[in-house]
């Protein structure tokens, strides 16, 4: 309790019906009372902001936020706010009172919490928290002195003083340099003043089971500054690191909920609460926390006085007296009744030492039966099978390995036994050790190309994975009505029960065949080939197609489609015929014409001579008398 005698408050009514008896803690922005309900004659605690932050603004409206947040908060595992309201001109907040201890006055006394005991804090802690994600709300002030044991060993989470609404950007004073939080529980988002969410509440749960299970924060310094660098900086290291006998379950639950990096980390509360769940199997069980803690501060009596029994008359009865703890029977001779007690006291002393040996025998069994072969099984999770069978061996167990999947234990490492750690086995039976085998993925074989649908949907089957549908898909390879592919596609590595795609070969896909005709078979042919036919060419004479090599036919026609790989027959011109040029050497011009245009020539005259042709005869003809040439060409005749 802290020291009150000067405090104003002390004393004090509020709004005429809270009572305040006493100052339970002192805080960065507010102080807290025990205080009395007059109207419902209740304890609770009264929360008042400190005097000097009353009269900023800011600071008020984050005090009544805290009001407006928490109040929507109906959890186990968290203080309820039951009022607000304004007295003496001190905004004030009413909350349940909880008589226990902070997780930071326990450290302070008992030192770094027991595995079980951190993991099962932690539990409760997260489902608060999870509760407080769900309405919307981050805490944004995760630490030791924000989570309270009740004397029943029930854990609160307190002071939402920091909340804001998850859709909230962050804040910042005139001169942008506030940062709310204690230094040593911020994540790296909230020093770096970005936006932040519950990851940044799961950062802050990873340091506080941190500190729980070593007695100290990762990260500390000369300064706030220097521990604000190291953890936007630095990794957290494995609590296993400062303790060697942290569980390696602990190791991984730390390092994944403080990930510098908020995309990498454990997305939320709920996430984080599943692995301590796990975890609770993979570490030495303990006592009850409220038997393991001094949480009311009541001694705890070492000895426990017996009342004197009593017969039923209420007279206690007389203590036992002489040698045997008898008495003598009256009228009975002193010679015999001492033969008599020495007979008594020899066969007493035989029957002392055959019920000592007999009881030396019955207890050596019993024990042989119900301790001598029984060990407790020692925690071996975290250990590769060599290290776990070298453990199990130095106390005499024989053991099963058993492989099993495991999303979260590297392939190789122990997960659990059966029996569990911290439970009593018989030497001689074999202990099943689980180990990981990795997570559990199935791949897709490349050999299911090929086969039908229903052998395809088999394979997949029995590997474990659900065939979800088929659909048809063009192929130039593989045979109509057969697997052509998978989606996701063969060689993939799926987690169980994923759904799987049969593609079914089509056959090639149809392709249209382009207009070529007109071109020459030279220029088209390379793109006829890379379109996947298979080009037949044969040629032939046209003497309507004067171009040697020019397509004039193909089929199928230009713009069919058919199937890709057809066959196309093309037709490629030779030329024209070509027929002989007539003798006209000495004719006459109009002879020479005549005779040239009669056999398909065309006719072009020329003068041998400058001044004219005076005799009107052929002199010359090109091409020459018998040449053979196309129907059609030009005959040149020269005239003098």
């Amino acid at each position: 309790m802290t020291n009150s005698a000067a405090d104003p408050f002390i004393g004090q009514l509020f709004e005429n019906r809270y009572q305040v008896d006493e100052l339970i803690a002192r805080g960065g922005m507010a102080n807290v009372y025990k205080a009395t309900d007059l109207r419902l004659g209740r304890t609770v605690a009264l929360k008042i902001l400190a005097g000097t932050l009353a009269n900023d603004p800011n600071f008020v409206e984050r005090f009544i936020q805290e009001a407006r947040s928490t109040a929507s908060l109906m959890h186990a595992n968290v203080v309820a706010v039951h009022d607000q309201g304004l007295a003496l001109g001190f905004p004030f907040l009413v909350m349940e009172y909880v008589p226990g201890k902070t997780i930071r006055e326990v450290l302070a006394q008992n030192g770094p919490f027991a595995s079980a005991h951190a993991l099962e804090i932690m539990k409760s802690v997260l489902a608060g928290l999870a509760a407080a994600h769900d309405a919307g709300f981050v805490h944004r002030d995760i630490k030791p002195e924000n989570v309270l044991i009740t004397n029943e060993g029930l854990i609160k989470v307190t002071d939402f003083g920091l909340a804001r609404a998850i859709s909230d950007q962050p804040t910042a004073n005139a001169t942008g340099a506030v940062l709310l939080g204690t230094m040593a529980y911020l994540s790296p988002e909230q020093v770096q003043q970005q936006n932040i969410d519950q990851r940044s509440d799961v950062y802050s749960s990873g340091i506080l089971l941190y500190e729980m299970v070593t007695g100290r924060v990762p990260f500390t310094g000369s300064n706030p500054l220097e521990v604000a660098y190291k953890h936007v900086n630095e990794d957290v290291p494995a609590p296993s690191i400062l303790q060697p006998d942290i569980p390696p379950a602990i190791d991984h639950l730390v390092l994944a909920a403080t990930v510098r990096n908020i995309n990498d980390r454990l997305p939320n509360a709920r996430a984080f609460q599943d692995g301590v769940i796990r975890a609770l199997t993979a570490v030495p069980q303990a006592e009850a926390l409220t038997a393991a803690l001094p949480l009311s501060g009541l001694p705890l009596s070492a000895t426990q006085v017996l009342p004197v029994v009593t017969p039923r008359g209420g007279q206690a009865l007389p203590p036992r007296t002489g040698p045997n703890s008898g008495s003598a029977i009256p009228g009975q001779p002193e010679i015999e009744r001492n033969l008599n007690s020495f007979f008594k006291t020899k066969l007493r002393t035989i029957i002392r030492s055959i019920v000592g040996i007999l009881a030396v025998v019955v207890g050596a069994g019993i024990w042989y039966m119900f301790s001598g072969t029984y060990q407790t099984v020692p925690n071996i999770a975290g250990q590769t099978l060599e290290e776990a069978s070298a453990s199990l061996t130095q106390l005499s167990f024989d053991f099963n390995p058993i492989d099993e999947f495991s999303e979260e234990i590297p392939v190789g490492i122990v997960i659990r036994t059966d029996p569990e750690v911290g439970k009593r086995a018989r030497v001689g039976n074999p202990i099943s050790v689980f180990v990981s085998k990795g997570p559990e993925r199935y791949v897709i074989p490349a050999e299911i190309v090929g086969k039908s649908p229903r052998e395809a949907e088999q394979i997949l089957k029995d590997l474990n994975l659900v065939v979800s549908g088929t659909e048809e898909i063009y192929d130039d390879v593989i045979e109509v009505g057969k697997v052509a592919a998978t989606n996701p596609a063969p060689g993939a590595s799926l987690k169980r029960d994923t759904p799987v795609i049969i593609q079914i070969s089509k056959g090639p896909e149809p392709v249209e065949i382009p207009a070529v005709i007109g071109s020459l078979l030279s220029d088209v042919l390379p793109m006829l080939t890379t379109l996947g036919f298979t080009v037949v060419v044969s040629e032939q004479v046209f003497d309507e197609v004067l171009t040697i090599g020019a397509v004039v036919a193909i089929e199928p026609e230009q713009g069919s489609v058919v199937p890709k790989g057809s066959e196309l027959k093309v037709k490629v011109s030779k030329g024209p015929s070509l027929i002989s040029v007539p003798n006209v050497v000495g004719k006459s011009v109009n002879e020479a014409t005549a005779i040239l245009q009669a056999a398909g020539f065309a006719v072009v005259r020329e003068n041998l001579l400058p001044g004219g042709a005076p005799l009107n005869l052929v002199y010359s003809q090109s091409p020459a008398a018998n040449s053979k040439v196309a129907i059609g060409s030009t005959i040149i005749i020269k005239i003098v």
